[in-house]
């Protein structure tokens, strides 16, 4: 085997050796999830009167309100909804910051 061959050959293995190494080493480490939207609690302030109503995710307060209305359509669709509650990042009183969630109910009756 002449010397050309035989450098060949080592760069060959030496760049399977790393591409094995890399890809344990990449996959053993997990992949941190993006935060869902759904799963950020939110404080929550009832609409008239801007008075605390609780601490809780998106989805909880969208349950609560759903069993309140008994079964009325809620969600954050201003289209044809009625204002009921507004979701701020921090419970300050008063508030240092514009709601980030408003909740509607679809009254159709």
């Amino acid at each position: 085997m002449n010397r050309l061959s035989r450098g060949a050959l080592l760069l060959t293995v030496l760049f399977l050796l790393g591409s094995v190494a890399t890809s344990f080493s990449t996959h053993s480490k997990p992949v941190p999830k993006a935060p869902d939207a759904h799963m950020a609690a939110y404080y929550w302030f009832l609409i008239p009167g801007d008075y605390f109503n609780d601490y809780a995710t998106l989805a909880d307060e969208e349950d609560e309100w759903w069993w309140y209305y008994d079964g009325v359509l809620i969600n954050t669709n201003p289209m044809g909804g009625t204002l009921i509650a507004k979701g701020y990042i921090n419970g300050n009183i008063p508030h240092t910051g514009f709601p980030l969630i408003n909740l509607y109910a679809h009254f159709t009756y």
